[in-house]
């Protein structure tokens, strides 16, 4: 009687976990997930600009989380899309649009376009720029370092219109006191690129952790980048390994630019 009665239960709770696989069962992919892709990141880089969104031909592929009356809107000046990583986009060929589409407004309008060639599992960042009088799309493909998660990488990239002279650009680690177990560490300068135009950029460069001050300065003029006053420059910590990034310069050129003209962003 007792072997019944388990086997009557053995029975039972099978089936109970049976019927328990099935109800919360992973549903069936019907949709084919993308592979090889090309990963993007999209840049809006004109101060004064409308809000917009970037298109591959008639798809868009940039967007911001709607506002509370379900308005979708666009991007704005000094906004990056993804904020870091990338977004994975079709590979192939391409008209690449930055479209104005406000909502109301009853059209769309193309600020600017051109046509790219998007390689399968390759990285590129995609910049609306120029200023509102003049709208530019341009790209550029981001030739990453391999993954290290021991090390930190850092370039720089001119995307200022209409300045009347080319840039040198530094990050600059300040100098580290000494401590009872370390000795202390002096300033150190590292370039990120010289003699570098609109929608120009440097390679590449590894720093190490510490407290640095990226500068900018024009081209051809004289000047310590461990001391002297730069056009325009930033400082911040850097400490997070096996990170990549980029310091960018944006908007339309002013003798004395503001602090937002500045800014940095991570590829990885």
């Amino acid at each position: 009687m007792m072997k019944i009665f388990k086997r009557a239960f053995l029975f039972l709770a099978a089936g109970l976990m049976l019927g328990a696989c099935e109800k919360n069962a992973i549903p069936e992919v019907t949709e084919p997930v993308q592979v090889g892709g090309a990963y993007v990141k999209f840049f809006f880089q004109v101060e004064g600009a409308p809000r917009a969104n970037f298109y591959l031909d008639s798809k868009k592929v940039t967007g911001v989380a709607p506002t509370t009356s379900n308005i979708v809107l666009g991007n704005l000046y000094g906004s990056v899309y993804p904020s870091n990583a990338y977004a994975m986009v079709p590979a192939g060929s391409f008209n690449m649009s930055a479209i104005d589409t406000v909502a109301g407004k009853g059209t769309a309008d193309v600020l600017a376009s051109t046509s790219v060639s998007l390689a399968a599992n390759k990285h590129y960042s995609a910049y609306l720029a120029g200023t509102p009088a003049s709208y530019e799309v341009f790209m550029v493909e981001d030739n990453l370092p391999p993954a290290d998660y021991t090390k930190i990488w850092w370039r720089f990239m001119n995307t200022m219109a209409d300045m009347p002279f080319a840039v040198d650009a530094y990050a600059v680690r300040s100098a580290v006191a000494a401590t009872e177990t370390k000795p202390a560490e002096p300033v150190e300068v590292y370039e990120l690129g010289k003699g570098l135009n609109f929608k120009q950029h440097g390679p590449y460069v590894e720093l190490k952790p510490g407290t640095y001050t990226y500068k900018v300065f024009a081209s051809g003029t004289a000047y310590d980048p461990a001391t002297s006053t730069a056009y325009i420059q930033q400082s911040f910590a850097v400490a997070s390994l096996g990170r990549v990034y980029t310091t960018q310069i944006r908007g339309t050129y002013v003798e004395k630019p503001k602090t937002t003209q500045i800014d940095y962003w991570r590829e990885r």
